[in-house]
């Protein structure tokens, strides 16, 4: 009975060992956005990630007058693109979903001024 026992406990934590070894040594998903071009504007940038899999959005710093609760400002403010963005060959879609835009003249929102710095990030998988 014992050695019974003995052969299960040794096959369960040969078995444990196996499975935290395969966990351990397994890499990160290459689903992510690649090759990506960032193509800057006096008012903005737009981004577009050939390569890869997964959605990226694109943010630009900006400088001038804004509208707040409190009236109107001038100074720094931060645009992001509407929508996550698609990376990889998708012919099927708009130009919206796979090229998004930060403009830093936002009529609707109250937004008029010129980039100083833009960026694009992958935003999730």
């Amino acid at each position: 009975m014992t050695a019974t026992w003995h052969r299960i406990i040794s096959s369960s934590a040969l078995l444990g060992l196996a499975t935290a070894a395969a966990i351990a040594t397994a890499g990160s998903a290459a689903a992510e956005p690649r090759d990506c071009v960032l193509d800057r504007s006096p008012t903005g940038a737009t981004g577009f990630c050939p390569g890869g899999d997964g959605y990226f959005t694109v943010e630009a710093d900006c400088i001038g007058v804004f509208v707040t609760r409190g009236g109107i400002g001038f100074g720094p403010y931060r645009q992001s693109s509407q929508r996550h963005a698609y990376a990889g060959p998708h012919p099927e879609m708009d130009a919206t979903q796979t090229h998004p835009r930060a403009e830093c003249n936002e009529f609707i929102t109250g937004h008029f001024g010129i980039a100083t710095d833009a960026r694009l990030y992958e935003t999730f998988r």
